[in-house]
């Protein structure tokens, strides 16, 4: 009876053993019983056995999972370089045209040319003319209000010693003297600054069209759409669809002379401070 007493005391405290978990007297305990009892020590390597079996079970589980987890991850690492390297080629090219075109518009000629802009909508029509020539210029604009059929004219004059600008709506006449300083540039949609080009090419789709036997690019930037001159990188037209507005640009070079740049005529205007 105490063998048996033994035999079920010493196989209860066996998972213990085998996983380390008994003190030192119960194993010294353990040890003599098994070295005695034949049973106990066919039990131990039976438990021995089993653990080993589940041991090698799990790791074989934990193999598999990996490997899927692995697979899983190479590929959604893989897709996420195709559209990192995508992204970057299609952002990459949409830059590459817009800093091209602002380095062939700082390249045409400013020091001789005339610039038309003309803007209309429903509401309203404006007219601007510019005469561009060593460093000087004249601006004559005229705005047409079609909702209530009114006119005002603008004209601006710029030297090195001078600048005026001269306003006329209906029977008034103003006259603002040395407030204006800076030069009109051709317009251009673009900038030379790389990281400008890379921001705008984030929000603006760009393809290449043709407009009136020009080709140019059409940059859309959600309800605006630019068109550039591919030859010379200036803007020919702009359309604001929410404003309902287009503007065109027209230039002419080499074509402006002295007589065209005259100080403009300011008797009977009235001097604003």
């Amino acid at each position: 009876m105490k063998e048996k007493r033994d035999c079920k005391i010493v196989q209860d405290l066996l998972p213990n053993y085998i996983e380390k978990l008994t003190n030192e007297e119960t194993n010294k305990y353990i040890t003599e019983h098994l070295n005695e009892c034949k049973d106990c020590k066919k039990v131990l390597k039976e438990m021995q056995n089993d653990i080993r079996l589940d041991e090698a079970e799990r790791d074989k589980k934990e193999v598999n999972y990996i490997k899927k987890f692995n697979i899983k991850f190479k590929l959604i690492r893989n897709i996420l370089i195709i559209i990192v390297v995508l992204f970057i080629i299609f952002v990459g090219r949409k830059t590459f045209i817009l800093t091209n075109m602002a380095n062939k518009a700082s390249k045409i000629e400013q020091d001789n040319y005339y610039l038309k802009v003309t803007s209309y909508s429903s509401e309203v029509a404006n007219s601007s003319e510019y005469y561009i020539k060593d460093e000087k210029y004249i601006g004559k604009m005229v705005r047409h209000d079609l909702s209530e059929n009114t006119f005002f004219k603008i004209t601006t004059y710029h030297t090195d010693e001078e600048s005026l600008q001269l306003t006329e709506f209906g029977d008034r006449k103003v006259i603002l003297s040395n407030k204006l300083d800076a030069m009109i540039s051709p317009i251009s949609f673009t900038s030379k600054n790389f990281f400008i080009n890379f921001c705008i090419a984030l929000s603006t789709s760009i393809d290449k069209v043709n407009l009136a036997g020009r080709e140019c690019y059409i940059i859309k930037d959600g309800n605006t759409q630019k068109f550039i001159d591919i030859d010379t990188g200036l803007a020919i037209k702009m359309i604001d669809i929410e404003n309902n507005m287009t503007v065109d640009y027209h230039y002419e070079y080499g074509v402006v002379k002295d007589s065209d740049i005259v100080r403009p005529d300011t008797s009977g205007y009235e001097l604003e401070i």
